[in-house]
Formats: structure tokens, C-alpha cells, sequence
């Protein structure tokens, strides 16, 4: 039996859960196996069926990076090299949004919607990951896997890549008036300003991301937060701090441009004139099941 390996990126917990869905619509049909940091493991769970490895050091943390204002590129390094030898043995690569897995495995698959090398050079100028990563994408030219509403950056012009929609499933459309607010803190070290938004709430709000009725979220856009509102068919206000990542900024305004919510500096007073309009949500006809479209392409390549 052919095997797959999903190589996840240290940031945050959204990777690890995207690779999850897809790998197990492919688990019935090769040996799957996911390289992953162990707080995301513990955090999400086991990876369904698929086996696990874990990596003791961690390629890139953005909170890390604003927290210490510097570029980690030895961190990243030794990150890529922990499990080299392991990649060897698999029949396909599909590394989580990391680049410089292309130095092991030149023929591996990007998944992702925005570059690092992208954010690094954003807020830190020309730096060695950045240009690390550029060497290594102009060389091999890896396929990229994109949700092709989240692509920012360099993606949105690169050429070699199959785009699909939203990753989670279709459900019923259901919306009645908003009576309470989710709030989500980010689930790593970042900026403080996040975590004093919570003061400015107001009316009834819970911190539970799993209550999706008549409800509003009020969070930072990551991609698995965005794709969970679209599933449940939830207004965002998507928050972000301008000393954040670009991709954030970036996604902050594509939940405005989709028709999906609203953006919120977490800096200024939280606008609750939101929940007097439900109107502003229309995401219903939005492309969804990527992820499972995601993994029948992924069996045309293996």
C-alpha cells in the first residue's frame, strides 16, 4: 500500500485539524502518516487512523517571533531536519504551509493559502528565511494546494496551484436573531491586546467555539476560524491588531469582502450596532467541501 505523509506547521492548531479532515477521507486507501509539534496533538487529538510522529523542535511559531521581535530561521532549520531521514520513505509529501521541507523532498506538495516568506519580509525587511524560501520555490515550483478565498500575498499570483473552496461541508442555512456573542482568545502567546478585547464585550458571551446557534463570533481570522463560521453559518468580527501578521490583515478584510462579517481593531471600542443586521451574512453560496475535494485530488497524485 502507497503511503502519504502530512508534515504540519508549528503555528497554532488550525494546520494539524485541516490535514486531520483530509487525511481521513485517504486513511481506507494508503498508509497515512502526520510529523507533527505534540501540544497540537494534544490539543486536537490523534490523527484519526493515520500514524503519528512527533517533532520535539518547531519550525515556525509567529507568536514567538513578534513576542522576541526577531527572525527564529535556526529554530525553522532544525525544525526541517529533526525527521529528514523519514521523509524519504514516503510515496507522496504534503507539507502544511512549511516551504522549506522542498530542501528534503523537492517533489513535496505546499498546502496553504499564504507564504511565511510573505510575512517575514512583510515585518522584519529582506531576512535569510525569506530568502531561503524564495530560493526553494523558484527551483522547484511545488504544487500548491489553496483555499482559494484565503490566498493572500504571492499566492494569489502564483501559477502552480489547484484551488478549492471552503473545506467544510454543506448544512442547512439557518439564521435567527443573534442573542449572544463566542468569543475566541488566539490559542498561542499573542499580542496582550487580544486578550484585553474581552473587557470591551458587551450583552451575554460565551468562550465556547462549540455554541453555533444565533450566535455572532468575535475572533482573529485564522483559516480554521473562518471556515468554522462558514460552516455554521456565523457572522464574524473578525478582529486583528495592526501589529499582527499580514495574512491576518489580510484575512480581516476578506471576511469583510465576503460577505461574511465585519473587521474589528482590537484596539478601538467594540461596534455591537452588528447584531441590529443579520442581513450582512450571505456565505451560503459559497464553495464548500474542499477538504474532501482536497483529498480526491491528492489520490490523482500518488
Amino acid at each position: 500500500m502507497k503511503s502519504i505523509a502530512f508534515f504540519i506547521s508549528s503555528n497554532g492548531y488550525g494546520h494539524y485539524d485541516r490535514c486531520k479532515t483530509i487525511a481521513s477521507y485517504l486513511e481506507d486507501d494508503y498508509i497515512v502518516t502526520f510529523f507533527s509539534n505534540f501540544y497540537q496533538y494534544d490539543k486536537i487529538g490523534p490523527p484519526g487512523e493515520s500514524l503519528y510522529f512527533q517533532l520535539r523542535k518547531e519550525t515556525i511559531r509567529w507568536d514567538k517571533n513578534i513576542k522576541e521581535n526577531k527572525i527564529r530561521f535556526r529554530s525553522y532549520k532544525e525544525g526541517l531536519k529533526e525527521r529528514k531521514f523519514f521523509f524519504r520513505k514516503h510515496d507522496l509529501i504534503i507539507s502544511d504551509n512549511i516551504v522549506g521541507i522542498l530542501k528534503y523532498r523537492p517533489d513535496a506538495i505546499i498546502s496553504g493559502s499564504f507564504l511565511w516568506k510573505d510575512i517575514f519580509f512583510k515585518k522584519f525587511g529582506k531576512n535569510k528565511l525569506s530568502d531561503f524560501d524564495n530560493e526553494l520555490i523558484d527551483k522547484h515550483n511545488p504544487l500548491m494546494l489553496t483555499n482559494k478565498y484565503f490566498e493572500v500575498g504571492s499566492v494569489k499570483e502564483y501559477k502552480n496551484k489547484k484551488q478549492f473552496g471552503f473545506g467544510c461541508p454543506s448544512i442547512p442555512f439557518k439564521l435567527n436573531k443573534i442573542d449572544k456573542t463566542v468569543f475566541i482568545e488566539p490559542s498561542l502567546n499573542y499580542l496582550d491586546s487580544y486578550k484585553n478585547f474581552e473587557k470591551k464585550l458587551v450583552g451575554p458571551y460565551t468562550t465556547d467555539i462549540n455554541v453555533t446557534d444565533n450566535v455572532v463570533m468575535v475572533a482573529r481570522p485564522g483559516g480554521g476560524i473562518i471556515t468554522h463560521c462558514v460552516k455554521h453559518h456565523i457572522p464574524l468580527i473578525a478582529l486583528y491588531d495592526e501589529n499582527d501578521s499580514s495574512e491576518i490583515l489580510e484575512l480581516a478584510q476578506k471576511v469583510e469582502d465576503l460577505g461574511i462579517g465585519i473587521k474589528q481593531n482590537v484596539n478601538d471600542n467594540f461596534n455591537n450596532t452588528f447584531f441590529e443586521d443579520n442581513s450582512i451574512y450571505n456565505s451560503i453560496q459559497l464553495i464548500k467541501d474542499g477538504y474532501k475535494e482536497t483529498a480526491r485530488y491528492i489520490k490523482t497524485l500518488v
